[in-house]
């Protein structure tokens, strides 16, 4: 059985920051989960108030949350509209 490289599992890995008091976030980090799974894809959620999360704020320039990042890209920030996420 062939084990995936690092490199592979980073490229099937989707990022969203959220805010922990902000709902439609939470919520929107849910839906994602449920939406990347279904495709073979994994989800890992960032808090925008940890020190992780503040750096990617900085370095994509993201100004809404929640805000998803593919591939070293900022691909969808404020409401999130699965769609984009392909």
């Amino acid at each position: 059985m062939a084990h995936e490289s690092s490199r592979q599992r980073e490229e099937k890995e989707i990022l969203i920051l959220v805010s922990p008091i902000c709902e439609a976030s939470l919520e929107a980090a849910k839906r994602l989960r449920k939406w990347a799974s279904e495709r073979g894809y994994s989800v890992r959620e960032v808090s925008i108030l940890e020190v992780d999360g503040q750096e990617y704020l900085l370095e994509f320039g993201v100004k809404k949350v929640p805000a998803v990042i593919f591939g070293g890209k900022l691909i969808s920030e404020g409401k999130l509209k699965l769609p984009e996420v392909v």
